[in-house]
């Protein structure tokens, strides 16, 4: 049974015989039964099977590794410091050699034989892991037997690296915020982006919170830089478009939360106010002028424009929204108790809970039961069991989605009947 290594935050479970969880931090490694944590002071310290030592440390340099060139510099000083800790343990008999893991991480490594009279017998075996933002992590073996046998039982080790980027300090948030200002600059201008906090951009009259993002990258660093350069494009476009007309084939209703009205309220993200429609207690209804890679809250004045009234704006929102996604009939399937379905689609998917009759034939077919959680935007996921172990089973599964969603929404459970949605408890 594997135990999980993650540099940054320190869990240990104890208590058990084979494997604890070990978490540590901005890396997650999966290490093999019988390693048991000494010392959580860093360098942390491992004893491991036979009495072999395990020291790891993770290093953040000053000057953050953003380009191939700062990459490169970097990966020069942790050759000159592998090579002189390996000769000075021994003779070198495995190499220095380089690989690039899947995820992006490059593993240098190197080992030593003690040729001493009282270390003979003894390995030495270094590992560095550097993620592509430059963060380091060492990791030292040593312990008695042949060094080459030793690294060849090690092999498996790496193969499930994963980081978290950053450690959610003050100024490891202003990193990040700067970061994502940059890009930003590029596509607006200078005179258009300017950091207001940690994780809090001012993007002409209006304001981007980078909470999510951010919070997505700390748990995928992999997909982090994808996911900016959407984040980037979307609120570029969504700028540019601000100034434009509104028109009627563009409105569409989406769900949102308390939450986001509040902030939009206070940040004027929708220049001015706006219409909103309460759906359940938590969870509203609003309209939204889509764009191709963009959409934007619709403002009392844009209904002005368009000569509609608010519930001729909802109505015609609905009817497009309807238009655009995947029949219902064609999307969805009756599950069984126990089972869940999902839809999954576009930005406006988790829309479809607001087309409350297109529901009825779903509902009908599980006896009338139907209960629909809104993990993320672009997610749905329904079931047939209102038993209170069956909307807790819903609600898990709602927020571990909502963890690994770039764009989580909420775990409100949503209880159809024919009248309307309920908040099921």
């Amino acid at each position: 049974m594997p135990i999980r290594f993650l540099f940054a935050m320190l869990l240990l479970c104890s208590g058990l015989a084979r494997a604890a969880e070990i978490r540590l931090g901005s890396l997650s490694l999966d290490w093999p039964a019988g390693y048991t944590l000494k010392s959580a002071q860093s360098p942390f310290e491992l004893s491991g099977p036979g009495g072999s030592k395990v020291l790891v440390t993770v290093l953040r340099p000053a000057a953050a590794a953003d380009s191939p060139e700062a990459l490169a510099r970097l990966n020069e000083r942790v050759e000159r410091l592998v090579t002189d800790q390996a000769t000075r343990a021994g003779t070198v008999v495995l190499p220095l050699s380089a690989r690039t893991l899947p995820d992006g991480t490059r593993l240098q490594f190197i080992g030593s034989q003690a040729t001493g009279l009282l270390q003979r017998g003894s390995y030495f075996l270094l590992y560095v892991l550097t993620s592509r933002q430059g963060v380091l992590a060492l990791v030292s073996f040593e312990g008695r037997g042949d060094a080459l046998a030793e690294h060849e039982s090690l092999q498996g080790l790496f193969s499930s690296v994963q980081w978290t980027a950053g450690d959610a300090s003050p100024q490891e948030q202003m990193a990040f915020t700067e970061r994502v200002a940059a890009r930003l600059r590029t596509q607006l201008g200078a005179e258009t982006v300017r950091v207001a906090d940690p994780l809090t951009l001012k993007i002409g009259d209006l304001q981007a919170n980078l909470d999510r993002i951010h919070a997505f990258c700390r748990g995928n660093a992999a997909g982090c830089d994808a996911e900016v350069d959407r984040y980037v494009q979307a609120v570029a476009e969504m700028q540019k478009k601000a100034a434009l007309p509104p028109s009627r084939e563009a409105l569409r209703v989406v769900v949102r939360t308390a939450d986001f009205v509040q902030g939009a309220s206070s940040t004027g993200a929708a220049k001015g106010s706006f219409p909103r429609q309460p759906l359940v207690e938590g969870l509203f209804s609003l309209l939204m002028l889509d764009s191709p890679r963009s959409a934007r809250l619709v403002s009392d004045a844009d209904c002005q424009t368009l000569g509609l009234t608010a519930d001729e704006a909802y109505a015609l929102g609905r009817a497009n929204l309807r238009r655009e996604l995947r029949p219902m009939a064609q999307a969805a399937k009756p599950v069984t108790p126990g089972a869940f379905g999902t839809l999954e689609g576009d930005f406006y998917e988790s829309g479809r809970v607001l087309l409350h009759e297109d529901w009825a034939p779903l509902a009908r077919a599980q006896k009338g039961v139907l209960l629909v959680a809104l993990p993320a935007k672009n997610l749905l996921v329904y079931g047939a069991d209102d038993s209170p172990a069956g909307r807790e089973a819903l609600r898990l599964l709602a927020r571990d989605l909502m963890k690994r969603s770039p764009g989580p929404l909420s775990d409100v459970l949503l209880r159809w009947t024919p009248e309307g949605w309920q908040a099921a408890p």
